[in-house]
């Protein structure tokens, strides 16, 4: 069970993939918001490395998508190279401000997480990128989470908000 971001009164939380894309997309005013107060400091932010993966990942396919149309994982599986070059000037400023942006500490994923990813994995059903997540968020003792992923609600020890 998720409640509403805007009902989150903790200090510090984490942020899976969702939040930073809807604040790199515009896709919801209540991001902008959100960034606000971690940018203040009355909000202090974690995420993990692979957040970067994924959010890279999704904003090209969406950038693509925006441009051509269509399945844009078939328009970069067919002309990687040239799409990814199209593309790349766009999404690496918008990573490079996010991993610099005040107040936002991004955790890195070691080898010890990827035996926690597996407990994980085992003990509550996740897929193994949420198990990293997971493993990262529990080195960092931070279990509130933005998350769009119900996965996540299959952990007692979790409580996650969306926008």
């Amino acid at each position: 069970m998720s409640l509403t971001l805007s009902r989150f009164t903790g200090r510090t939380i984490c942020l899976d993939t969702m939040l930073p894309y809807a604040l790199l997309r515009g896709v919801d005013p209540a991001a902008e918001g959100f960034f606000a107060r971690i940018e203040k400091g009355t909000l202090f932010a974690y995420t993990s490395a692979l957040t970067f993966d994924e959010l890279a990942y999704r904003f090209l396919l969406a950038l693509i998508k925006d441009r051509y149309g269509g399945s844009p994982l078939d328009r970069l599986r067919a002309d990687e190279e040239r799409l990814i070059t199209e593309f790349a000037p766009i999404v690496s400023p918008e990573l490079h401000r996010l991993r610099n942006f005040p107040h936002l500490t991004v955790v890195d994923v070691t080898a010890f997480d990827v035996d926690l990813m597996n407990q994980a994995m085992t003990q509550y059903a996740i897929r193994p990128r949420d198990a990293l997540h997971f493993a990262a968020m529990q080195r960092i003792t931070c279990f509130d989470l933005a998350s769009h992923d119900q996965h996540f609600d299959r952990i007692p020890q979790v409580r996650r908000y969306t926008l």
